[in-house]
């Protein structure tokens, strides 16, 4: 590292995941693009000395900087704020780039002076990811239209957080939200794109995604709970009529994956009741002629039912993702 101003600054929040972080900075040491600082966020991590321990071939490499537990909000925001550089791009600490992530993104940014954000592609990896293990992030979660504050909020377009943004773009936006410790990119995206920041979809896979049992990205129920607290807080914000009707729209559909997350764990623990209640709730939305047919089966045969998805799924986790 030198004195002179980098390109870029790479944030790296740790907690909880010091068996791969040296993974991370590996990918970090392979990069194409050189001209970049390296700022490693401690966010109280319970395993400290181990964490220090893994990054010791590193140290020469990175700004290492310790802090109180904050979540994944306050470390990356601890980050922003030490960064020295214009640019600043997430990578999460159990996540992994492609040599050419800074190349490529940067080149984007550098091309695309009206954009204030620029997002990749990534490739789901690791034993969490279950079916969507070597699928691409925008093939799971496909995007349709430009990543404006309406197809965010709808779902037409969903935003990866291992972006690449100008440092004074998230400023200007008040950084991350520190009181959310879940879904807080989403409000960040969101809250961008409402105030007329562009953010730029790049459909080159970038990144590898590690989907982890436990990790915060696995329980998709509560990921939904996490983005109906985002929308309420806007609501508690005030917005346009407009603005209300899509945010009341949006809260309804989490409620509703709610419902089928919870129903379908419901089914695999063989609680019929509470199955039947979620799932019966979620089918009068979501219109799937598969889940029809497994409450058909749920209040005809439950037995069979319970049978064929545990010979079929051995572990709840398999069946839920």
């Amino acid at each position: 590292m030198t004195g002179a101003q980098p390109a870029v600054s790479v944030i790296v929040p740790c907690y909880k995941v010091t068996e791969y972080v040296p993974e991370a900075l590996d990918s970090l040491r392979a990069q194409t693009f050189r001209d970049f600082e390296t700022i490693v966020v401690n966010d109280g991590c319970p395993d400290t000395a181990n964490l220090e321990r893994a990054l010791e071939p590193y140290r020469g490499e990175i700004v290492y900087l310790t802090q109180e537990n904050a979540g994944l909000a306050g470390a990356r925001n601890t980050g922003i704020r030490a960064a020295r550089a214009p640019l600043v791009a997430f990578l999460d600490s159990d996540d992994i780039w492609e040599p050419n992530y800074l190349e490529v993104q940067t080149a984007l940014l550098a091309a695309h002076p009206e954009a204030g954000v620029v997002y990749p592609n990534a490739i789901f990896f690791g034993p969490g990811a279950s079916t969507w293990s070597g699928r691409a992030f925008q093939e799971m979660l496909p995007s349709s239209g430009e990543p404006t504050f309406e197809n965010i909020l709808t779902g037409k377009c969903s935003v990866f957080v291992g972006a690449t943004a100008r440092r004074q773009t998230l400023l200007d936006a008040g950084l991350f939200d520190a009181s959310l410790r879940s879904a807080e990119d989403l409000d960040l995206w969101l809250r961008l794109t409402r105030s007329g920041v562009k953010l730029l979809r790049n459909r080159q896979p970038l990144a590898r995604y590690r989907l982890r049992v436990g990790s915060l990205s696995d329980d998709r129920a509560d990921l939904a709970r996490a983005a109906i607290r985002v929308y309420r807080k806007m609501l508690d914000a005030g917005v346009s009529a407009g603005e209300r009707r899509l945010l009341e729209k949006a809260i309804e559909a989490q409620e509703v994956l709610i419902d089928f997350r919870l129903g379908r764990k419901a089914l695999y623990a063989g609680d019929r009741e509470e199955a039947l209640r979620r799932l019966t709730r979620a089918a009068g939305s979501l219109r799937n002629y598969r889940l029809r047919a497994a409450i058909l089966m749920l209040r005809v045969c439950p037995g069979l039912l319970h049978r064929l998805i545990h010979r079929r799924y051995p572990t709840e986790h398999l069946f839920l993702h």
